[in-house]
């Protein structure tokens, strides 16, 4: 299928800097765009109304990863350098960003944490964009050197430095207690504890599984480059389902209930479960790595609903919502939300729930 049947007019397009809150709104007040795939038909409405849409035995799946800051001076013998962390290989390794207008970057380079003197990371090959693998030693120290010192760089949507360090809850779900994710988990942003609170008052079970965000939405964010989706690449992402969710998945399902997956990321890591079974077998409590990236043809067992975010043309999330709802109506969708104008598109932006 050729990637340019994901392109999209833009113009009308708004992508905020900043989340809903600290810009003088709830968190839930954000638009809505529902999209039912068996009568083909879009609805234009709000976030509040979302339990409107919801069963009563539904189980609403939500990832409670939390986006850490991502950047931290190093040194080497002569110079100071930036090194931006945009994710984790399975085989431990980080894929970086070395910042430095002076400094030869090249296979072999160690560099010191000005922060902490006892974390270095090793250059180890290129990358596509401009990023390296690289190694961090120790690997442990990462994550808590990051959470206390570590500053935000973020390219296509930049946030603002000081509203990120004194404002950090605005950033996160209210449900998100993981620290690891290098990007935000955007879709469970909308959810005011008000609105879970009516959706548990419904009938609405909770479930959570983990997976922390990383070098694919730094990737897959930009224009999917080759002419084929089919030979697009996504990589590995850390991910957790423990026996509890495990055990709700699977009595849900066995009892023809819905499972919900809010955000793309619990969609890829509910169907990595099930990947290479047969459509009725049970999944089971585990923690890996998945690189399951989702097109047109992909075979769903798992996940019957899925609320989004708006999403960029030919990126692997648009991708993504067109192998669920169908190319279709997913593209007239956006057509719809472009001519009307004003929807906020990306992290921070407006959602999609398809049914």
């Amino acid at each position: 299928m050729k990637t340019e049947e994901f392109d999209f007019n833009v113009d009308s397009r708004v992508m905020p800097n900043d989340p809903v809150e600290l810009r003088g709104k709830t968190r839930d007040s954000g638009r809505m765009v529902v999209l039912d795939r068996s009568t083909s038909k879009i609805e234009h409405t709000v976030f509040t109304s979302i339990c409107d849409y919801f069963r009563r035995g539904d189980l609403l799946v939500l990832n409670d990863s939390y986006m850490l800051s991502n950047t931290l001076r190093f040194q080497s013998a002569t110079e100071s350098t930036q090194v931006i962390v945009y994710g984790y290989e399975s085989d431990g390794s980080t894929i970086v960003e070395v910042r430095s207008e002076q400094l030869s970057v090249q296979p072999g380079l160690t560099l010191t944490s000005t922060d902490n003197d006892r974390l270095t990371c090793t250059v180890l090959e290129p990358q596509p964009d401009q990023l390296w693998k690289a190694r961090m030693e120790p690997m442990e120290l990462l994550m808590p050197t990051l959470d206390q010192y570590g500053e935000r760089t973020d390219e296509t949507v930049p946030l603002n430095p000081t509203q990120w360090k004194n404002t950090p809850q605005a950033y996160r779900s209210v449900y998100a207690k993981a620290p690891g994710s290098l990007e935000i988990p955007s879709a469970g942003l909308h959810f005011s504890q008000e609105l879970l609170s009516q959706a548990a008052a419904k009938g609405v079970e909770m479930a959570y599984i983990t997976l922390h965000v990383g070098a694919i939405e730094v990737l897959a964010v930009r224009h999917i480059s080759a002419e084929e989706i089919e030979n697009h690449k996504v990589r590995s992402e850390y991910f957790e389902v423990g026996e509890k969710t495990a055990t709700q998945i699977n009595r849900t399902r066995a009892e023809k209930r819905r499972v919900i997956a809010v955000g793309t990321t619990v969609m890829r890591t509910l169907e990595s479960l099930a990947i290479n079974k047969a459509a009725n077998t049970t999944v089971k409590a585990q923690a890996g790595w998945t690189d399951l990236y989702i097109y047109p043809g992909f075979d769903f067992k798992v996940v019957d609903v899925l609320l989004t975010n708006l999403h960029r043309p030919r990126s692997s999330h648009i991708v993504l919502t067109a192998a669920f709802a169908g190319k279709e109506l997913v593209m007239r969708s956006y057509d719809e939300i472009t001519e009307k104008g004003g929807y906020e598109f990306d992290m921070f932006g407006d959602s999609m729930l398809i049914v």
